[in-house]
């Protein structure tokens, strides 16, 4: 398969401000710390972890909005670097998690699909409006919606709009943040149902973001389970949630809802807390909420390993099994 989109061993470090009367350095939040990871054209990848696991600052170093502290992003063979981060925008476009903030209330429709284009094309007036229409109503928005503001739109139909900004450039690859995390649960189905059109429509690539494991399960060809800025598991979907190999993934699976609520109960969900980025522990950063954590946990650092083909996990459990590091 054609690799789109490559991360290799990317780290995002923020410096913590010094206190006043602080003698020794403050130290940095390690938000994202060594992600390898490949994208193929065509395929969702899911990317799924905690609030506050470094999935967001992820997407942002990836969509090259900050810098990374460490490692090299890759698109379609080619490193990407200041000289050709237009053509990488235009070519790669990101979805929010908030349909309210992320449209400017003091623009029409219209202006805000359009955008994209000003930044990009030498488009003129007529020509803009050519590429609106038919993206407006492939997101299921009448004509009429064009001159109309954001704010007389609901959340679901504002998700809409953000997607069709999104579109208006042709992109090969689009990085969907939480997209459907501020929506009504009954308004979340109508837009993971028109992503999956659009993939098979477009050929679209997606790099989709949650926390919630039920929604990715929907969109995604492989998943990939990320833990205090670490991937500790990456499998297919079906794969996955058919042989779970990580706790932590296993403790994510127990946590979607049963269908049933008068079903059996899976294993409890995990107890406590993640530890905190600024001062995570040595060996396995999942080891003090692990209930099948040993003495080597807290010592050695498990690498990414392919434990089945396509199948990779981070996890002493595992260790002696399968062949490469990731």
């Amino acid at each position: 398969m054609e690799v789109l989109l490559e991360t290799k061993d990317i780290k995002k470090y923020f410096p913590l401000r010094k206190k006043l009367f602080q003698k020794e350095p403050p130290g940095v939040v390690k938000a994202v710390d060594g992600i390898s990871l490949r994208l193929y054209k065509g395929e969702a990848l899911g990317l799924i972890g905690e609030s506050g696991c470094g999935k967001s600052t992820f997407s942002r170093v990836v969509m090259q909005l900050i810098p990374p502290t460490q490692g090299e992003i890759w698109f379609r063979g080619e490193r990407m670097t200041k000289k050709n981060l237009m053509e990488f925008r235009q070519r790669v476009q990101m979805v929010f998690q908030d349909p309210y903030s992320s449209l400017d209330p003091r623009m029409r429709v219209r202006e805000i699909i359009e955008e994209p284009l000003r930044v990009h094309t030498k488009m003129n007036a007529g020509e803009k409006l050519a590429v609106v229409r038919p993206i407006l109503e492939r997101i299921g928005l009448p004509e009429e919606a064009l001159e109309k503001y954001p704010h007389e739109f609901s959340g679901g139909q504002r998700q809409r709009i953000g997607i069709a900004r999104a579109l208006a450039t042709q992109p090969e690859l689009l990085i969907c943040d939480e997209p459907v995390s501020a929506l009504d649960v009954s308004i979340q189905s109508s837009i993971l149902n028109l992503f999956k059109g659009m993939q098979k429509e477009l050929g679209l690539s997606y790099l989709f973001i949650s926390h919630d494991m039920s929604v990715v399960k929907h969109v995604s060809d492989r998943i990939a389970v990320m833990y205090l800025g670490r991937v500790v598991e990456l499998a297919e979907t079906k794969e996955l949630f058919a042989n779970t190999l990580h706790p932590y993934s296993q403790a994510l699976m127990n946590a979607i809802p049963a269908p049933d609520p008068a079903a059996p109960r899976k294993a409890a969900a995990l107890a406590g807390e993640p530890p905190s980025p600024i001062d995570p522990p040595p060996g396995c950063v999942f080891h003090g909420r692990c209930p099948h954590a040993a003495e080597r946990c807290s010592r050695e650092v498990p690498s990414l390993r392919e434990i089945t083909p396509g199948h990779f996990a981070a996890c002493h459990l595992h260790a002696g099994k399968g062949g490469e590091d990731l």
